[in-house]
């Protein structure tokens, strides 16, 4: 459960969003809601109780534990077929960047005014990214 936790896309999906909610609702509370305003340590919290407990799964399941990389963990190409899957979601991934960062640099340049647009156009580029490779995934298992 731990280890399909950490390697789900979704994961990081929710990851980004709340660390992009808490940045916009701390850094430019002026602009946004009170109700937008988190603690960090919502997200924080959470966060390092999982790190705590690798180590307790890992000893549990010292035959499929979860090692730290920087490789990102949803890369499982533990064969050909997972190798193929990945380079086709890593592929989709890579059209999506090229074509909305352009995109994404001119709505940063046209709405000037709005000071967290570009925070935002991360959060929905990061999320994004996430969910296409989460659903390229999906597609073929």
């Amino acid at each position: 459960m731990l280890k399909r936790t950490f390697q789900s896309p979704l994961f990081n999906v929710v990851l980004i969003l709340g660390l992009g909610i808490i940045m916009i609702g701390n850094y430019y509370s002026e602009h946004v809601p009170a109700w937008l305003k988190i603690d960090p340590m919502v997200l924080g919290i959470p966060i390092l109780i999982m790190i705590a407990v690798i180590p307790l799964y890992n000893k549990r399941n010292p035959e499929d534990p979860i090692k730290p990389q920087i490789i990102p963990m949803e890369m499982r190409e533990e064969d050909e077929g997972m190798q193929w899957l990945t380079f086709k979601a890593t592929r989709k991934v890579y059209i999506f960047f090229a074509l909305s960062i352009p995109v994404a640099i001119a709505l940063t340049a046209y709405f000037s005014h709005i000071p967290y647009l570009p925070i935002i156009l991360f959060i929905v580029m990061g999320v994004a990214q996430y969910l296409i490779y989460w659903f390229q995934m999906k597609r073929y298992s």
